[in-house]
């Protein structure tokens, strides 16, 4: 917003003389996404959060040292096989994460994945989730659980396995181990049951791995808490949880999470759909 700056000036009557007017402009560092400031350990920072699906663009004018955050969209969850059947939790989105990263001053793609959508018949299986990406790193979408016999699900975390005894899917990302400051976690879905009625395997995490059936509906693998956003952690990258027994529902995988979605389980031949992936997310910060 421009303003307007008084160097000289004597005011009378209303009147502005021997006045001399200089107008200048407050740029911002940085513009892109939902801003926001907070305190955290005695600094203040400032945040860029990129939240909708697909392309944005985060533009700088000077050189920041930044650490960013990356969640891709978490796997989504395959119908249950038929009259009889159990399928695997879904695999989280992968997650990068960066602390002071150098970047100059230009305009910066974006990319935030979406959701893996769930599949439509029992059949097949369900889609991964979408890549997010930003300036050169990719933090790669989860893996879609399978149906009967869908055999192994790999992405960024894998997928549990369905019935009958497939295997857990493995991590496709990138660790990042030869870039300082900027890891990558994924992590292995959990093994499927027997067929029929051992149950399947939990999707993987980015803080941990799936579990093998056990017929139970066991948990998916654990996510991992950032801060960057607002200052106060949030757990993302939580793998989709494994399913046994009847009627046992598909669950929806949260916006901006990254977290796989739920396995489904039927005996009777109800209750089969599963359930879309969470959406990713990508925050940029710096202080201020």
């Amino acid at each position: 917003m421009p303003l307007s700056k008084i160097t000289a000036a004597s005011i009378t009557d209303n009147t502005i003389t021997n006045t001399q007017l200089s107008t200048s402009v407050i740029t911002p560092i940085a513009i892109g996404g939902v801003e926001q400031e907070y305190e955290d350990g005695g600094t203040n920072y400032r945040s860029h959060s990129f939240l909708t699906p697909g392309p944005h663009r985060f533009s700088t004018s000077t050189t920041l040292t930044i650490d960013f955050l990356l969640v891709a969209g978490g796997g989504g969850s395959a119908a249950a096989e038929g009259y009889q059947g159990s399928t695997g939790g879904a695999g989280a989105g992968g997650l990068v994460e960066a602390t002071s990263q150098t970047l100059a001053p230009g305009n910066y793609t974006i990319v935030v994945g979406a959701g893996g959508a769930k599949s439509t018949n029992v059949a097949s299986p369900a889609s991964n989730g979408g890549n997010s990406t930003f300036n050169g790193f990719t933090a790669t979408g989860g893996a879609g659980g399978g149906d009967y016999e869908g055999g192994q699900r790999n992405g960024g975390s894998g997928a549990g396995g369905s019935e009958d005894g497939e295997p857990g899917g493995t991590s496709t990302q990138d660790t990042y181990s030869g870039t300082t400051n900027v890891t990558g976690y994924g992590n292995a879905g959990g093994a499927g049951g027997p067929y029929p009625s051992g149950g399947s395997g939990s999707g993987g995490g980015a803080g941990g791995a799936g579990q093998g059936a056990n017929n139970t509906n066991r948990a998916g693998g654990a996510g991992r808490a950032n801060k960057f956003r607002s200052g106060s952690n949030v757990t993302y990258a939580t793998g989709g949880r494994a399913a046994t027994g009847d009627n046992v529902l598909g669950t929806a995988g949260s916006p901006n999470t990254g977290d796989g979605a739920g396995g489904v389980s039927t005996s009777s031949g109800n209750q089969t759909g599963g359930e879309d992936g969470g959406s990713g997310i990508v925050v940029i910060r710096y202080a201020l």
